[in-house]
């Protein structure tokens, strides 16, 4: 890993862009073509005309979309009199000025799309190389209320540390994000299920019909499932805007950790995601569940943990 930034890592890597589809906690895959300091007023527009003037594009991967027109897309973060909008105009202005056989089409209708990221006084131009289709793994997905981010939720299917011999569970699939994550590693048995009917209606659709894969509707407090057949356990927990008024947040997820605990093996993992701390650890506390934190995310301007409870 070369550097982090903010909802980015760079990296190098000696694999073909192809290589890097197998990649699945990332929204996006992006080549970067030129890193430049640019000035926070609008004189200094012209600066970064010029220096995406002087980039070399990589056209080995272009030529693989075809070139029916190519779109810029910018971000700005700073204290700057332009706005991104203008960036990327200054940007388009550029690229006209070294490649102008090529198209800007910014309709809808473009094959490659450009990035410009501007923090403070640092710019980053790349080449985007993944579309809707790798962030939602298909061009067409069911969404049910709250549903995670395929990327999100296969980070809790890592955090699990998958094994063939796994029965696992999400006690509360929704439209079966989780469950289709998990599917991507060996694994012995998978279920999953939800109180809401069109959820695991949506989750069926989006997981389809397997021998090993069940999904069904039911009470997360009350699991149709033999006392410690579970080996590891996966959950995007009821919080923020998916809590109905009125919901006992502590005892729902005590009457919820209760059921996973009974469901576990010894020594079974349980990883969830939540922004209710004080609940999740009063409930895990109480039930003498082990519990470490994992990292903190940033969500739809929520900022829940990911936690990883263990059955003693």
């Amino acid at each position: 890993m070369q550097r982090t930034e903010r909802g980015k890592v760079f990296f190098h890597s000696a694999r073909p862009a192809e290589a890097l589809m197998a990649l699945r906690t990332a929204d996006n895959l992006y080549r970067p073509i030129h890193r430049f300091r640019v000035g926070p007023h609008k004189m200094h527009l012209a600066g970064i005309e010029h220096e995406i003037s002087q980039a070399d594009l990589p056209w080995e991967l272009i030529e693989n979309f075809g070139m029916a027109g190519y779109k810029i897309n910018a971000s700005r973060t700073g204290d700057h009199t332009y706005s991104r909008f203008d960036a990327a105009e200054a940007a388009a202005k550029g690229m006209a000025r070294r490649y102008p056989r090529l198209r800007y089409d910014a309709s809808g209708s473009h094959e490659v799309e450009f990035r410009l990221d501007i923090r403070d006084d640092d710019a980053v131009f790349a080449l985007r190389l993944t579309d809707a289709s790798f962030r939602y793994r298909a061009e067409q997905r069911r969404f049910a209320h709250a549903a995670l981010r395929p990327s999100v939720a296969h980070a809790l299917v890592w955090l699990s540390n998958p094994e063939e011999t796994d029965v696992f569970i999400d006690p509360c699939c929704g439209s079966g994000t989780l469950l289709s994550e998990r599917r991507a590693y060996p694994h012995c048995r998978i279920y999953g299920g939800d109180l809401s009917a069109a959820a695991v209606e949506a989750s069926l659709d989006n997981v389809g019909l397997h021998d090993r894969v069940r999904i069904l509707q039911w009470d997360a407090r009350d699991l149709p499932i033999d006392s410690g057949h579970v080996d590891k356990a996966a959950a995007n927990l009821p919080f923020g805007r998916q809590i109905s008024t009125g919901e006992n947040l502590p005892r729902l997820y005590g009457d919820i950790f209760k059921e996973i605990k009974r469901v576990l093996k010894r020594q079974g993992t349980f990883i969830c995601l939540t922004d209710a701390d004080d609940a999740l650890q009063s409930a895990a506390e109480k039930l003498q569940f082990s519990c470490s934190t994992m990292a903190v995310l940033s969500l739809k301007g929520l900022h829940p943990s990911l936690y990883r409870l263990k059955k003693q």
